[in-house]
């Protein structure tokens, strides 16, 4: 009941603009507006009602005729009246508004299994679309327009230009992976005692685009110094690593990496005595496990920028002793943050 009201509140409101438009011109459009349909169901047939109810109170000549069965071709006098059918078919109400001596209609659609679609509904969409038709001109105001004078620029043959040559647009391909890498970078070591130690890192990378082995070596550049009551250690330390890893490349520049691995790891230590102790210089091997994540970004297929962060756990770690004092025990375990540059070859 509702939704009844509000349709024809807002069918009112629509056919008040139509009365202002046809008062400013009402002495070219014709009083008479013939309505159709070609089937009688209960919606359109309120519809009808509804449409020739307020074309009435404006004081426009309504007539109704069915079609129902078939087209009905429109007899001379329709010819100049305006004309609005309402035809079913396929499910969808189709609203033809033929202005006075139109051969071609304006058209509005309404599909009948829309949500809440009522007679109200159609009624505002076929009023809507007379509206429409009312605010063109006529074919007599067409016909009495005055035609702007020809250009005589217009007239003149234009030069012809040939049309620029179409580029195809290359689609932004992923950077293939180099089969054959070399990573060259400083990497920076932590013990759970000491101050960070700075080491230099080659390693070989060979593989395909997702996965490699890695061989490398890595040695520190200066010693991490340990003290004690009776002197001082300084420990150098070297290693040997083998890896298999698994990269994935996220666009054509990023690419995300993880490997493990294990390692040869050698510590050389020097002992410097207070007066007093025997200073020995030490020497110890080592096996370890290692594991590494990290990323890189690829700015040519050859040349990449790869960071990544490692943990290493020696299986017989190395323990630096000063006097009867213990005062580290190396890579149990160790962390190390490296940097550098990829070369990619083949």
């Amino acid at each position: 009941m509702f939704g009844a009201r509000h349709g024809f509140r807002v069918t009112a409101s629509l056919l008040a603009q139509l009365a202002l438009a046809g008062t400013a011109r009402a002495a070219d459009l014709p009083s008479t507006v013939v309505v159709s349909a070609n089937e009688s169901d209960a919606r359109l047939s309120r519809a009808l009602v509804l449409i020739r109810g307020e074309l009435s109170a404006l004081g426009l000549d309504v007539k109704v005729r069915s079609e129902e069965g078939g087209d009905a071709s429109p007899t001379g006098g329709e010819i100049s009246s305006q004309r609005l059918s309402l035809d079913v078919k396929d499910g969808v109400v189709v609203v033809r508004v033929f202005a006075a001596g139109a051969a071609s209609p304006l058209i509005e659609s309404v599909d009948l299994d829309g949500p809440e679609l009522s007679a109200e509904v159609i009624a505002v969409r076929a009023v809507e679309a007379l509206r429409a038709a009312r605010l063109l001109p006529t074919p007599a105001q067409r016909d009495s327009t005055p035609k702007p004078p020809p250009d005589p620029a217009a007239t003149e043959p234009k030069p012809v230009v040939a049309p620029p040559a179409r580029t195809t647009p290359v689609a932004t391909q992923e950077r293939p992976t180099p089969i054959l890498q070399l990573a060259l970078g400083p990497a920076f070591v932590e013990q759970l005692q000491g101050l960070p130690q700075t080491s230099a890192r080659a390693a070989l990378l060979v593989g395909p685009r997702w996965g490699f082995v890695a061989l490398g070596v890595e040695g520190s550049l200066a010693a991490s110094e340990f003290e004690g009551e009776a002197g001082s250690a300084r420990v150098s330390r070297r290693a040997l690593f083998m890896q298999l890893g698994a990269r994935l490349r996220l666009d054509h520049a990023w690419e995300v990496n993880a490997r493990s691995g294990v390692s040869y790891v050698h510590y050389a230590a020097r002992g410097l005595a207070q007066p007093g102790y025997l200073a020995q210089d030490l020497a110890h091997d080592a096996a370890a496990a290692s594991l590494t994540v990290g990323g890189a970004y690829y700015f040519f297929r050859t040349f990449a920028a790869y960071l990544d962060l490692s943990g290493l756990v020696a299986f017989d770690a190395a323990r630096v002793r000063v006097g009867q004092e213990t005062v580290a025990t190396l890579d149990r375990p160790s962390f190390a943050l490296g940097a550098g540059a990829l070369l990619g070859a083949f």
